[in-house]
């Protein structure tokens, strides 16, 4: 009998390595119910079973095979190795006999990852066995910081690495011992497995069978030199069926019309294809006791090149379907699929046509003063998939269009009493289908202000006087010397256009530089309306005139 050891050598400071190592090790202990072997599954033929360990933990591991036209059995593989003590030895460099340094019991396999320079002696020790002695040399060399870490096993080939530590990690497993493996196949009917194997294979390292029907199995092993079984070992078998994902189209591949709807689309299996989420039932060959595998198939839906999102596979009666809510008012087309547990995956794609109006518009408001009263706004439409129009202005006006008579590119309207109005458009289809859109337009309240200076030099720059206003209705203006001569006066509703006074005798000649007087009247836009004069709030006062 001879055992050997596997070396690898790693840099144990290296947080990354570490982990990797725990991880390792956790996910070898959560998955071994035993600590000697365990049934698993070979597949040298291409075959890729997905182990499933049962979720309680009590028994042992589901092999399911995604069965294929070519994949009808499955195979199990079992080497027993048994569980032996380790023992460790350490002779330091520059002295003579080992020590004790470490010691494993009822292991078939343990690593060290805390390794000094030096001679390591490893003796393996089992009932089934003559003890085995592993020997292994560390030699470590520091060089700028780092050691050159070298482990030389006996009658093997040395392994090295760079090291922030004089430390690695050295592992060792037991060897698998000839035995007589017997095969025998759960009962469903007596919930047990019977007395007589099926297959007995002698003096063998490791079994292994790929013939196998969906059931479940037990080997017992037992060790040559042996009368009876030293330990059993079970596994289930799954063929997995798959499943079917086939969406029922119309004859242009896409969503029938009664299956579109104004907040959803339902997208429907095809009912000579049903889904059928698979099931599997095992036992528990302890107690009896029936379980049931439930195979959770996980579905995904994509619009589009959009990144996929998780589905529902719902069922009203007999017909199953797909629900999206919101659909998209463009045509597009949707991706769905199916992934089962064991990795089965499936595909379907269908043709969207939107029955859904999509409401859009943009305001387009005066260039000056876009918030003094009145603010005259084009409403431009930009809907689409629509057939009739609702404007709902927000001033208790309306305005109703209808494509069959007028395509309404631009509406006009206009705002008068300062305050903030919300502007909605409603817009509907043939299909009963409606979308809206609403935008908010502000008119400000009435203000004046009057400068007291300006300077018609012909600079483009303060040539004017023209008092400040926003949303004022009417206006007049008059503009005398100082000897009560008037030299300029306007009347008008219309501010944006009216310059205001240029510095001239009433549109002659220049007038004289100096000290002016104005007077002023003027209502705004809002209800009662605001009244300016030399009554209601002073509005009468001087300006100079430079140039």
């Amino acid at each position: 009998m001879v055992y050997t050891g596997t070396i690898t050598v790693l840099m144990k400071n290296l947080l990354a390595n570490l982990r990797f190592i725990f991880a390792i090790l956790v996910l070898w202990c959560a998955t071994s119910f035993r600590a000697t072997a365990q049934l698993t599954s070979q597949h040298a033929d291409g075959r890729t079973p997905t182990a499933y360990i049962n979720p309680k933990q009590t028994y042992d591991t589901i092999f399911a095979f995604n069965q294929t036209p070519a994949v009808k059995k499955g195979d199990l593989f079992l080497r027993y190795c048994p569980p032996s003590t380790i023992n460790w030895e350490l002779q330091k460099p520059n002295e003579t006999g080992f020590k004790p340094y470490k010691s494993f019991v009822n292991v078939i396999q343990c690593g060290i990852d805390t390794l000094m320079a030096g001679t390591y002696r490893i003796t393996v020790t089992n009932k089934y066995a003559p003890d085995s002695v592993i020997m292994c040399r560390v030699d470590t060399v520091k060089n700028e910081g780092t050691y050159n870490i070298t482990v030389t096993p006996d009658k093997g080939e040395p392994n090295s690495c760079i090291s922030p530590n004089p430390q690695c990690y050295f592992n060792v497993s037991v060897n698998p011992v000839k035995s007589t493996f017997d095969w025998y196949r759960f009962n469903k009917d007596t919930k047990n497995f019977p007395d007589q194997a099926f297959a007995t294979i002698p003096d063998a390292i490791a079994t292994q069978t790929d013939t196998l029907s969906e059931s479940g199995y037990m080997v017992k092993v037992t060790p040559q030199g042996q009368t009876a079984p030293c330990d059993s070992f079970v596994a289930w078998l799954y063929m997995n069926p798959g499943f079917n994902l086939k969406l029922k189209k119309d004859d242009a591949g896409a969503v029938y019309f009664t299956d579109k709807f104004c907040d959803r689309t339902d997208f429907r299996i095809d009912p000579n294809n049903p889904v059928q989420q698979s099931f599997y039932v095992y036992y528990n060959p302890t107690t009896g006791g029936k379980e049931t595998l439930n195979n959770v198939i996980s579905f995904t839906s994509r619009a589009g090149s959009g990144a996929a999102t998780s589905a529902i596979l719902r069922t009203q009666g007999s017909q199953q379907y797909f629900r999206i809510y919101q659909p998209p008012y463009q045509d597009i087309r949707y991706y769905f699929t199916g992934k089962d547990m064991f990795g089965i995956q499936r595909s379907d794609d269908i043709q969207y046509e939107t029955i859904i109006p999509h409401a859009a518009m943009t305001l387009v408001l005066p260039e000056i003063d876009p918030q003094s009263a009145p603010v005259a706004v084009s409403f431009l439409n930009q809907s689409i998939n629509v057939t009739e129009y609702l404007w709902r202005f927000g001033d208790g006006d309306s305005a109703v269009y209808n494509l069959d008579h007028l395509v309404p590119d631009t509406v006009k309207h206009s705002y008068y009493t300062p305050k903030t109005y919300t502007a909605v458009l409603f817009v509907s289809n043939l299909y009963q289908c409606t979308d809206s859109i609403a935008k908010k337009i502000t008119v400000d309240p009435p203000k004046l202000d009057v400068a007291n200076v300006f300077t018609p030099n012909g600079d483009n720059m303060n040539d004017y006087f023209k008092p400040e206003n926003v949303s004022i209705r009417s206006f007049e203006i008059s503009i005398f010397t100082r000897a009560g001569m008037r030299v300029y006066h306007y009347k008008g509703n219309d501010l944006r256009s009216w310059q205001g006074w240029d510095g001239r005798i009433n549109g002659g000649k220049d007038a004289a530089e100096g000290v002016y007087f104005y007077v002023l009247k003027a209502t705004g836009w809002d209800e009662p309306p605001t009244k300016y004069d030399a009554k209601n709030g002073n509005y009468r006062g001087a300006v100079y005139l430079y140039r």
